[in-house]
């Protein structure tokens, strides 16, 4: 009984590893549709997972990835897949008193300039600021 017991919980933990469980969808949104993403769907992106509202925003996203880059790039910092190694606006080293409260990420900057010039801008324009393909790819790092 004992090793059954022991199978069963292997197994749950697997398939919970395989939907996703082990990452934070709380402030997940779908880069397509925009509605909370679920951890049945989704597709690997940069070597992690981008996770989607429903079936068919999925294949959406596969047909042209760019399209939604900065939505995908904001989906695997908020979801802890992706880490800041920089500050977004210069590459500098970046200081907890400078943050920012992006739609559910914390967001740090070298500067209180840097933070700022950000800051003043609406959610959409600071999106792209910060997670746009060059500055993503300069300030961010997917995985451990």
């Amino acid at each position: 009984m004992k090793r059954f017991t022991l199978t069963v919980a292997a197994m749950v933990l697997a398939v919970g590893s395989l939907l996703g469980a082990d990452v934070d969808l709380t402030h997940a949104k779908c880069p397509v549709g925009g509605d909370h993403a679920i951890a049945a769907v989704a597709v690997d992106y940069k070597g992690a997972k981008v996770y989607f509202c429903c079936a068919g925003c999925d294949t959406t996203f596969n047909a042209d990835p760019a399209k939604f880059a900065v939505e995908a790039n904001h989906q695997l910092f908020v979801t802890g897949q992706a880490t800041q190694t920089a500050s977004p606006m210069s590459g500098k080293a970046v200081s907890t008193d400078y943050s920012l409260e992006m739609a559910g990420a914390k967001v740090l900057f070298a500067s209180a300039a840097e933070r700022d010039s950000v800051a003043n801008s609406d959610e959409d324009q600071q999106l792209q600021s910060v997670f746009n393909e060059d500055v993503f790819g300069k300030a961010f790092r997917v995985g451990q």
